[in-house]
């Protein structure tokens, strides 16, 4: 996956906020939540998730998974399957490639 570096101009306590690692991973998955949004709806639901409390965001996850599942198995693909996908996905994604 590319990826370049971007400079924000943001008040300190944000800034602050964003040397913490985690905080910081948490703010680019909502950016790129918002930048593929296909819809307002997709956009209320990657605030909704970034406002949520963590257990909520676990719920919404396993929700989301449940429903990869289902689908999986409605197209016929097993649980072997999807996981090569997802370690084929995974290297792709690596900067090491």
């Amino acid at each position: 996956m590319d990826t370049v570096e971007v400079t924000l101009h943001l008040d300190r306590p944000i800034a602050e906020r964003l040397r913490d690692p985690a905080e910081r991973a948490r703010y680019e998955a909502f950016l790129g939540l918002v930048a593929w949004a296909a819809s307002e709806a997709d956009i209320a639901e990657a605030a909704a998730l970034f406002a949520g409390s963590p257990q909520m965001r676990q719920r919404r996850l396993k929700a989301a998974f449940a429903d990869s599942r289902m689908a999986a198995a409605e197209a016929g693909l097993t649980a072997e399957d999807v996981e090569q996908e997802l370690a084929v996905w995974k290297r792709e994604r690596s900067p090491r490639g």
